[in-house]
C-alpha cells in the first residue's frame, strides 16, 4: 500500500506540478500585457474622444474651402486614433484567446491526470473485490491489520467519488473557458473588420481632399462655385426621388403592413436628429418638404448594424447625392431597410445573408448631407426598386414611418 502511494505522489508531482506550474507562469504573464494593453485602450480612447471634439467643432464652422479641407483634416485624424484604439483591442483580445488557450490545456491536463487516479484507485478496488472476505481475515496478522484494511478501502471509494466530483467541476469550468475563447474570436473577427472598413474610411476622406483640390485648384470662389452647383443637382435629384415614391407609394395599400414595434433595432445608438416626414429640417432643406426616413447621428465612423436579420439585396453609390454609400438589406417581415450617408461599407457584399446586429457599414456624411448621421429607411419588400441613374444607383420604393418598428 504505501509503495502504491508513494508512486502516485512521485507521478503527482514529477508529471502534473512542474508543467502546470510552467503553464501557469505563462498565464501570468499574458494578464500582465492584457493589464498593459487594456490601459493603453483606455488612454487611446480618451485621446479619441478628443480627437472627435475638436471634428465637432471643425463641422461647426462655415462651409468653406478652407473649413471643408480642415473638417477632412479633423476627421482623418479622429479616424486615426479610432484605429490605434481597434489595434490596441486586436492586440489585447489575442492575448485572451492565448491565455484561454493555455488555461484550456492546464485544464484538459488536469482532467488526464484526474481520469487517470480515478483509473488506478479501480484497479485497487477490483483487485480487493477479487479476494473473499475470508481470504482477506487470513492474509492478516491480526484484527487490528484487518480493521486497517477496510478502513483503507473505505477511503479509496472516498477518494474516487472526490475525484469524481473534482472532474466534474474541472471539466464545467473548461468547458467555460471554450465558451470565452469563442466568445473572444467572433470579437477578434468584430474588430479586424472594423480596422479594414477604418482605414477604407481614412482613404475616401483622402480622396475627398484630393478631389476638392483638383477641382477647386486650391480658390474660395471656384470652390463656391462648385457647392452652389452640387447643392442645386442635389435638390434636383431629392424632389426626383420624392416624385417617383409618391407614385409607387399611392400604389400600394398603407395598411397592408402592419405596426409591430420591435419587429426592428436601432442600426446605431446615438441622437435622433430628424423624424421621418414633413419635419422643420426637411420643409427648409429639401424641395418636396419631406424627410423619407429617420437620421440618427453620433461620432463619425460608428458601426452601422443590421437592423433584423435578412439578406444584403443591394450597394449602392449615389456619389454625392441622395444617399451617398447606401445599403439595403431585405426581411423575412416584408420589410426592407436603407442604410444611408455611409463613409464605407462592411466586409458584406450584395446576396449575403446577415443577421440582428452585424455590422454593414460605418457612419458618415457621403451624398446630400449636412453632417455625420446615418439616414435610416423602412420600405415594404414588394415595392423596392433599384435605379441606375446618372449619378449612381439609387434605391426607391413605399416609404413606412421607421419609428413605428423600432424596439
Amino acid at each position: 500500500m504505501k509503495r502504491i502511494i508513494i508512486t502516485i505522489c512521485l507521478l503527482f508531482l514529477g508529471g502534473w506540478l512542474l508543467p502546470s506550474a510552467c503553464s501557469a507562469s505563462l498565464v501570468d504573464d499574458l494578464q500582465a500585457q492584457i493589464n498593459q494593453k487594456e490601459q493603453e485602450i483606455k488612454q487611446l480612447e480618451a485621446q479619441a474622444a478628443q480627437y472627435q471634439k475638436d471634428l465637432q467643432g471643425t463641422q461647426s464652422q462655415k462651409n468653406t474651402l478652407n473649413n471643408q479641407l480642415a473638417t477632412i483634416a479633423s476627421r482623418i485624424k479622429a479616424l486615426q486614433g479610432e484605429i490605434s484604439v481597434t489595434t490596441s483591442k486586436i492586440s489585447a483580445t489575442s492575448l485572451k484567446i492565448e491565455s484561454l488557450g493555455l488555461d484550456i490545456d492546464l485544464k484538459q491536463d488536469e482532467i488526464d491526470k484526474k481520469r487517470k487516479e480515478i483509473s488506478d484507485l479501480i484497479q485497487v478496488l477490483a483487485e480487493h473485490d477479487r479476494e473473499s472476505l475470508m481470504e482477506i481475515i487470513l492474509t492478516q496478522d491480526n484484527l487490528s491489520d484487518f480493521i486497517n484494511q477496510i478502513h483503507y478501502m473505505e477511503s479509496v471509494q472516498e477518494s474516487i467519488q472526490t475525484n469524481i466530483t473534482e472532474l466534474q467541476s474541472i471539466k464545467k469550468e473548461m468547458e467555460t473557458q471554450k465558451t470565452s475563447a469563442e466568445i473572444q474570436k467572433n470579437q477578434l473577427a468584430v474588430l479586424r473588420n472594423q480596422l479594414t472598413g477604418q482605414k477604407s474610411i481614412v482613404d475616401s476622406e483622402k480622396q475627398e481632399k484630393n478631389y476638392l483640390l483638383t477641382q477647386t485648384k486650391g480658390q474660395e470662389k471656384q470652390y463656391q462655385v462648385l457647392l452652389n452647383d452640387t447643392l442645386r443637382k442635389q435638390q434636383e435629384v431629392e424632389q426626383q426621388i420624392f416624385d417617383l415614391e409618391d407614385k409607387i407609394k399611392a400604389s400600394i395599400d398603407p395598411n397592408s403592413i402592419e405596426a409591430r414595434p420591435g419587429a426592428l433595432s436601432w442600426p446605431m445608438e446615438g441622437i435622433l436628429t430628424q423624424s421621418y416626414g414633413y419635419t422643420a429640417f426637411s420643409k427648409k432643406m429639401y424641395s418636396s418638404g419631406f424627410h423619407n426616413g429617420i437620421d440618427i447621428a453620433t461620432k463619425y465612423g460608428t458601426p452601422i448594424k443590421a437592423a433584423r436579420g435578412g439578406k444584403i439585396l443591394a450597394i449602392g453609390n449615389c456619389g454625392k447625392y441622395a444617399y451617398g454609400k447606401w445599403v439595403m438589406v431585405e426581411h423575412d417581415n416584408k420589410l426592407t431597410t436603407l442604410y444611408g450617408h455611409m463613409s464605407s461599407y462592411g466586409a458584406f457584399k450584395a446576396g449575403d445573408e446577415v443577421n440582428r446586429g452585424d455590422v454593414i457599414g460605418y457612419e458618415g456624411s457621403t451624398g446630400y448631407s449636412t453632417g455625420a448621421h446615418v439616414h435610416f429607411g423602412v420600405y415594404t419588400s414588394e415595392s423596392v426598386q433599384i435605379q441606375k441613374v446618372w449619378y449612381g444607383t439609387v434605391p426607391i420604393g413605399a416609404h413606412l414611418d421607421p419609428q413605428k418598428y423600432l424596439q
